[in-house]
């Protein structure tokens, strides 16, 4: 008798558990979808340009209405905020647990270097979206994004300052350190201009070029000295 009672009671909560699976995998559809719909944007900003670029534009390229699309993002500038957000954010943390790593500064400048490039290599659309399009945000979005790209400038002048062999901590105050960061976001945000692997090789290629024009300047990497 209490077996036959027990026995409903272990059913309903296998079907009470059924519900969490779904929400899982509902979750995990949405974030696609999500993921999807900010790739899709970020192309069509990067060949159209934020202005001309409108929210029709994005739901016909992800063939979902108008209404579904405003579903994800309120705005254009939502969408434009979140495109930003997401690529600095996954770039940081990516760049973050590279500097991380144990090594001379050599070394680890080189592998900053050659992280933003092959990052660069998978999201060229986004890259050159946060080149271009950061005024386009206006108030508290700007502030967020902004505050996204100083902690990965900081990242890189501390990474120059270590190798000019300045004490740690020094890097917001070294006028040295700061500008060489500036030079070197100057070579790797507008290589989406005229990079072609095809031409100009891997990626890998690329940083050994910019890290050897760093540490030895045009002269002395053009005679070999």
């Amino acid at each position: 008798m209490t077996a036959a009672r027990r026995a409903p009671a272990a059913t309903n909560a296998s079907k009470r558990s059924r519900p969490s699976v779904k929400r899982r995998g509902t979750r995990a559809a949405t974030i696609r979808k999500h993921d999807a719909l900010l790739t899709a944007a970020a192309a069509l900003i990067a060949e159209k340009g934020f202005e001309a670029t409108s929210m029709r534009d994005v739901s016909g390229a992800m063939g979902v209405s108008l209404a579904g699309l405003y579903h994800y993002a309120e705005s254009k500038e939502e969408l434009l905020y979140k495109i930003q957000y997401r690529t600095f954010a996954s770039l940081l943390a990516a760049q973050e647990a590279v500097a991380a790593l144990a090594g001379p500064p050599e070394e680890r400048l080189r592998r900053l270097v050659v992280g933003h490039l092959a990052f660069f290599t998978s999201h060229p659309n986004e890259l050159k979206v946060c080149t271009y399009e950061l005024e386009s945000l206006r108030g508290e979005r700007y502030r967020k994004a902004e505050q996204l790209r100083r902690r990965y400038y900081r990242l890189m002048a501390r990474a120059l300052a270590a190798l000019m062999g300045e004490p740690p901590g020094t890097a917001r105050e070294s006028r040295a350190s700061r500008h060489r960061a500036l030079y070197v976001f100057g070579m790797l945000n507008w290589i989406f201009m005229w990079y072609d692997p095809a031409r100009h090789g891997g990626v890998e290629e690329i940083g050994e070029e910019m890290i050897d024009l760093l540490l030895n300047g045009v002269r002395a990497a053009s005679t070999g000295e």
